[in-house]
């Protein structure tokens, strides 16, 4: 004769009931194929007593944030592998027009066909993953699109490695990011005695409120700019909630800055 097995999301009954040791794998494999001729509530309290619903609340809520922890990384390294991909198709693009370019001044050819239908291939691949990264960011990091930008809030992603790491980042390192080069240039002719620019900002020089302003002024506002993507990101990974208000303190400082 068969005897029943019923996985219950704190063990496994059968002729008697075996209480798991780790309840929350038992959460997680708590499937059964037929309805159950039983009430688990009645037989938790048995087990549990008052503490039950207390203990079945905490094991829900642990499970959760670990499956919501799980795909906030899946959807980091995704964002990172969308950038990467991005930037080696645009470098493929500048490649190809230039070598276009080139043939054109040589001769007239069939083949630059061949070049312009590849461009524009590349060209719909691209505006694809930008669809996708603005999809994705806007789930995973909607105060960093706020006041960055999905492409410039992916970018800051994809250097720092993932949204944890750019929330725990300095403001000061988030504002040079990209410029490294330019920056271990600078350092390096200051050790040797001679005059260099420090680099004010890196990858955030491309947000509209930095360009927008004279030179003189994009230091200042790349440093409230980057100070405030610091708190953006904090806030998308621990709450995950638009935060009313940020974008128009970015808004505010810009115009501010502007009429200087």
């Amino acid at each position: 004769m068969l005897k029943l097995r019923y996985n219950l999301w704190f063990g496994e009954l059968g002729e008697v009931l075996e209480v798991s040791k780790d309840l929350r794998k038992s959460f997680e494999g708590a499937k059964n194929p037929t309805p159950l001729p039983f009430n688990v509530s009645e037989l938790g309290l048995k087990v549990f007593g008052k503490d039950y619903y207390g203990l079945l609340r905490k094991i829900a809520i642990e499970v959760s944030e670990e499956k919501v922890e799980k795909e906030l990384r899946s959807d980091d390294k995704y964002v990172v592998a969308l950038v990467k991909a991005l930037e080696e198709i645009e470098e493929a693009m500048n490649n190809l027009k230039e070598k276009k370019e080139e043939l054109e001044e040589v001769r007239e050819t069939e083949i630059l066909e061949n070049f312009s239908g590849s461009i524009s291939n590349l060209e719909r691949l691209k505006e694809r993953i930008e669809e996708e990264i603005e999809v994705v960011m806007q789930r995973i990091s909607p105060n960093l699109v706020e006041i960055a930008g999905a492409k410039i809030g992916a970018k800051l992603i994809e250097k720092f490695g993932s949204l944890e790491n750019l929330a725990k980042a300095p403001a000061s390192k988030i504002q040079i990011v990209g410029a490294e080069k330019s920056l271990y240039k600078a350092i390096a002719r200051i050790k040797r005695g001679k005059e260099a620019k420090i680099p004010k900002h890196g990858i955030i020089f491309t947000h509209p409120f930095i360009r927008g302003l004279p030179k003189n002024k994009r230091g200042k506002m790349a440093r409230f700019l980057a100070s405030k993507i610091s708190i953006a990101a904090k806030i998308d990974l621990f709450r995950g909630e638009l935060e009313e208000g940020l974008y128009d303190s970015v808004k505010k400082r810009f115009e501010e800055l502007r009429r200087l």
